[in-house]
């Protein structure tokens, strides 16, 4: 069986998610950069994962594509306001390796580290302010994954006016970490399954062990899964580890040498063979999960 890891971040030399350069001797840019994808295909071979998607920024994509382009792919991030728009998506398409765009619909990335944070929806979503995003996406051809927190429903009016556009609802549809764990995390799990009547949506079951409140091998997330796999399918359903932000923890701030382990270390390991070495679901829900629909949603592997 194929193992494709659906959604992995940027390893740092020196260790943190962006850390200093160690002293000693002179590391040129383009060697870090090279030793960083080095790292990536390390710890994908050091679980027993064939190929992974990569999520970071668009330096290291193309490097790590360019080193190795039977084992990574990469998503972006476009600026949805930007005048040129069509054009940086037409360009994107035509690059070897670079397999789908993302967005994302709430404050995460202000709100993720701040005590007492809390998940807003950008008012800009139903403002029509992402319409050309989407439609740039579809007119290419490009996946879109979806970073919606529990507001993975709002992606129902692309669903509807783009239905040949693959959508990709990151995270299970919630929010997975914060500095202090959202108190109802799985609220929105009924909208998310709704949006099962869709055939082009597609769910990203991603970040287990953070989103867990139990120690591997997670059994306490089955009873959400089992919903969204019989929903959805699991050929709609992709795997993801979220390697490295297993790693750095919320309530860790930054150091000089970038973030500093989370104080319940989540080991890339723990977040393939809970659901590889289950017996909650069949060896077939197992290859498409793990493989066969990110090969199928992504045209990747």
């Amino acid at each position: 069986m194929q193992i494709i890891d659906g959604q992995i971040h940027e390893p740092h030399i020196g260790g943190g998610m962006v850390a200093k350069r160690p002293d000693g001797p002179e590391i040129t840019h383009e060697l870090e950069m090279f030793i960083n994808v080095e790292l990536a295909r390390e710890a994908i071979d050091c679980v027993g994962v064939d190929k992974a998607i990569i999520y970071a920024g668009r330096e290291f994509n193309e490097a790590a594509v360019r080193y190795y382009p039977d084992r990574f792919g990469a998503v972006e991030v476009f600026d949805y306001a930007a005048p040129d728009l069509e054009q940086q998506m037409a360009a994107f398409k035509q690059k070897p390796g670079m397999v789908a765009t993302r967005v994302l619909f709430t404050n995460y990335g202000q709100v993720w580290r701040q005590p007492g944070g809390q998940i807003k929806l950008n008012p800009l979503v139903r403002q029509g302010a992402f319409d050309k995003y989407f439609a740039m996406g579809a007119k290419y051809k490009i996946p879109m994954f979806v970073g919606a927190h529990e507001f993975g429903a709002e992606a129902a009016v692309y669903a509807e006016r783009h239905p040949d556009m693959t959508i990709i609802i990151d995270h299970f549809g919630v929010t997975q970490s914060l500095a202090a764990p959202p108190p109802h995390r799985w609220a929105a799990l009924p909208k998310l399954l709704e949006m099962a009547r869709y055939p082009n949506v597609y769910v990203k079951l991603c970040g287990t062990p953070i989103i867990s409140e139990e120690p591997y091998p997670y059994h306490d997330i089955w009873q959400y899964i089992h919903p969204i796999l019989h929903a959805f399918g699991p050929e709609r359903c992709l795997w993801a580890s979220d390697m490295t932000r297993q790693r750095w923890g919320t309530e860790t701030p930054p150091g000089p040498g970038g973030f500093p382990p989370r104080s319940d270390w989540k080991p890339y390991a723990d977040a393939l063979y809970y659901l590889l070495h289950t017996n909650e679901i069949s060896q077939s829900d197992k290859e498409w999960i793990l493989g066969g629909t990110v090969r199928k949603a992504l045209n990747f592997g």
